[in-house]
């Protein structure tokens, strides 16, 4: 079996077809090699792809007309507990708050903290967590990407201090914590 990419991006098995299925079927012939007829299975993919852009076609011209909702990652409560400051890498220079909780690193535009180092991985690569309760920071490695605090490899969650640089993939972060030892933000109380 080989599967190889048309010029539409397609992916197809070139041993069963002597040419893109999925554009033979939206194109409306029929894609079969020497001995072997259209499989069932290409003729489904082919009828789901039709099925889709006629949908999509049509429903184009009412989208227009449609309200589109603004999603929000995460509500914060607007409190800085420290920050990653890059020192090396391609967002050098650049700086990331942190908040409580899980502050997620990686490629991703879902994570809170998005470099665009290529060897970071896409979804979270690891993860700076702010807990509250302790006035603490820890460094939360994701299982199978290499994240390092200074030249030690981290392999579970380890406390860090300010002043500590956390490597992933060619891009070094500096931490630097506002929340340390008794300094740290007391959540207003509502009276009624």
């Amino acid at each position: 079996m080989a599967i190889v990419k048309c010029a539409n991006s397609h992916y197809f098995d070139n041993e069963k077809f002597s040419e893109c299925p999925h554009c033979a079927n939206l194109a409306g012939g029929g894609v079969q090699k020497e001995d072997f007829s259209e499989s069932l299975e290409a003729q489904k993919v082919g009828s789901y792809a039709a099925d889709y852009i006629r949908k999509n076609r049509m429903g184009a011209e009412r989208d227009e007309e449609k309200t589109v909702g603004i999603y929000r990652k995460r509500e914060y409560c607007g409190c800085t507990a420290g920050w990653l400051v890059c020192i090396e890498g391609e967002e050098y220079g650049r700086d990331f708050p942190l908040y409580a909780g899980f502050n997620r690193i990686g490629r991703s535009k879902e994570n809170d903290v998005v470099l665009t180092d290529p060897q970071v991985s896409r979804e979270e690569h690891c993860s700076v967590i702010y807990e509250e309760k302790k006035n603490v920071f820890y460094l939360f490695p994701k299982a199978g990407n290499l994240t390092y605090i200074g030249e030690v490899p981290v392999d579970e969650a380890k406390m860090i201090e300010s002043g500590q640089v956390i490597t992933v993939g060619q891009t070094r972060l500096e931490f630097v914590a506002f929340c340390v030892e008794e300094k740290r933000w007391n959540r207003p109380t509502t009276s009624v």
